[in-house]
């Protein structure tokens, strides 16, 4: 008599990372690197990051670093949108050239 094997679950398959998805998140991690270096630069990042260490205000600078410190503003509210519309723009531009290969 044949003996009958329970029913066994399937293999569990490794987890997997896309290289378009990686790619992705180089880009992103990419941008968030340069934000962060250029909020390095700003006077009035500068002296946040001071005072929270423990070190001493030093508001002599005033109004000279208000320029990078806004351009940095924008860029941090923009560049979400702006690497929103960079990749979809890249993949209507694949989509549109596959089209026209098909």
């Amino acid at each position: 008599m044949v003996e009958m094997n329970p029913v066994q679950p399937p293999a569990r398959r490794r987890p997997q990372i896309s290289i378009g998805f990686m790619m992705l998140m180089m880009v992103i991690f990419a941008i968030m690197s340069a934000g962060l270096l250029y909020a390095s630069r700003v006077p009035a990042v500068q002296e946040e990051v001071d005072l929270l260490m423990g070190g001493q205000s030093s508001s002599s600078a005033g109004d000279a670093g208000r320029l990078p410190h806004l351009v940095f503003i924008l860029f941090t509210f923009t560049s979400p949108l702006l690497l929103a519309a960079v990749l979809s723009t890249c993949l209507g531009v694949l989509r549109w050239i596959q089209h026209r290969q098909a």
